[in-house]
């Protein structure tokens, strides 16, 4: 009798609560915390505009049309079930949790469609061999068939970009490795990012346990997924964190006076007072509102984000005659994976320059080892080569730093390193530039001494 009692009384926990439709049309006062500006303290939002706010906040999820149609399918499915997390909050944690599995579909699918259908596989002789598969279902069972063979007979696959061969299972950890190595993910910091990706899909795919996301994480998951299949897509996001398309830059004025004041800004809102007689002036081609404009250098790269001097220094009477005659217009620039070049000399280690202003130097100016290093900003490329040029640290060169955001291309004489940069798939045109800093208290030192280890 007590058994029967015992699981009688489990059976009754267990039992689902039922409730009437209008019941599960009420919204959970848990979502109606989060507004635009952040947490409501002390209140909550009208649930209508807690509905139309969350609905905004994943409105900019958005795929590319060029997306695969499955994939397109199971992502605005998720996108559709956010939605509804102003009625049931545990929603936002059910929608982070899938989106991990999602990514993993999206590979999948985008690996077919690259090889359309007929993949390029090699045993551990070479011999080549072609898995035929139009299905990501068919390619996930061929693969995993011959992956796990020993010896010669295992299966690996050979990169278009590249020609390395890696072993493929056709599981996340290879999907990305074969992503990146075929220059379908691109970014530094997204290198280093990317091996979480597979961290996050395991941790949901074997177990992740009772938890709760929030909806701003959830969000951002979302939006974060949405960006990863658009660029194996081919389609970088217009203003996105992770992978961003082109950014636009505008014809900008940076200005010092002699007391150390600087200031900057388009040149149509740039009018310089009686009282700035006096200052300096240079017009950039920059990314508005790039905080490195501060610090601006001529043979430097110290803005955050690509940064092209077209006149200066000099007086405000003579920057409006140049501007009047050339008509400068604004243009937009790759700011991920950039190559920048960095001089050591003797025991000095030289900020950053840009393979043009490089190629530009004077003779004198050429001597001593120099970096080739891609880096998404020029501060990751300089600190990754402080710790190669010091020894002994963790960073490793020549190829991809296992411990930052950067990967030094090569190392050696100018020369040497021009043409690595050239034959590295940029244009480089040599650009003499005038020697101009913006004198500033909190600006980088154009140098600095390396104690070798």
């Amino acid at each position: 009798m007590r058994a029967c009692s015992v699981r009688r009384s489990i059976a009754e926990e267990m039992r689902v609560d039922v409730k009437s439709l209008e019941e599960l049309r009420q919204v959970d006062e848990r979502t109606l915390r989060f507004a635009p500006l952040g947490l409501v303290l002390g209140g909550t939002m009208r649930p209508e505009d807690a509905a139309l706010y969350q609905q905004e906040v994943i409105s900019r999820a958005e795929l590319a049309p060029r997306v695969a149609e499955s994939t397109r399918a199971t992502f605005d499915r998720l996108r559709r079930l956010y939605t509804y997390g102003v009625l049931y909050y545990d929603i936002f944690t059910v929608v982070e949790d899938q989106a991990h599995l999602v990514l993993e579909h999206a590979l999948r699918e985008c690996f077919v469609d690259f090889y359309g259908g007929a993949v390029p596989m090699e045993d551990g002789i070479g011999r080549p061999h072609t898995l035929q598969v139009m299905q990501v279902g068919e390619l996930f069972k061929q693969i995993r068939k011959v992956s796990r063979l020993p010896g010669s007979r295992r299966q690996r696959l050979r990169l278009r970009e590249t020609g390395e061969l890696i072993e493929f299972d056709g599981m996340l950890d290879s999907l990305l490795r074969w992503a990146r190595g075929e220059g379908l993910l691109r970014g530094q910091r997204n290198r280093r990012l990317e091996p979480l990706l597979k961290s996050f899909r395991n941790h949901v795919a074997h177990g992740a346990g009772d938890h709760l996301v929030m909806p701003v994480d959830a969000a951002r998951t979302l939006c974060d997924l949405a960006e990863v299949i658009n660029q194996i897509w081919g389609s970088p996001t217009p203003g996105g964190r992770l992978y961003p398309a082109l950014i636009g830059r505008e014809i900008q004025a940076v200005a010092w006076g002699p007391g150390g004041t600087v200031t900057s800004g388009l040149i149509d809102s740039f009018p310089a007072a009686p009282e700035h007689d006096d200052w300096t002036y240079v017009i950039v081609r920059a990314v508005l509102h790039d905080e490195g404009l501060m610090y601006f250098d001529t043979q430097y790269e110290t803005t955050t984000y690509p940064s092209e001097l077209l006149w200066g220094p000099g007086a405000w009477q003579d920057a409006v005659a140049w501007l009047e005659k050339e008509q400068p217009e604004p243009d937009e620039v790759e700011v991920l994976d950039r190559l920048f070049l960095i001089q050591h000399h003797q025991d000095r280690l030289y900020l950053a320059r840009s393979p043009d202003v490089a190629a530009g130097l004077a003779a004198d100016d050429r001597e001593g080892q120099w970096h080739l290093v891609r880096a998404d900003f020029s501060l990751d490329a300089y600190r990754h080569t402080s710790q190669v040029a010091a020894g002994g640290s963790l960073c490793s060169a020549p190829g991809p730093c296992s411990q930052c955001a950067a990967e030094t291309l090569g190392v050696g004489a100018w020369q040497e390193m021009i043409s690595l940069a050239a034959a590295s798939g940029i244009t480089v045109s040599p650009r003499e530039v005038p020697d101009g800093q913006v004198p500033s208290l909190r600006g980088w030192p154009r140098s600095r001494q390396i104690v070798t280890g």
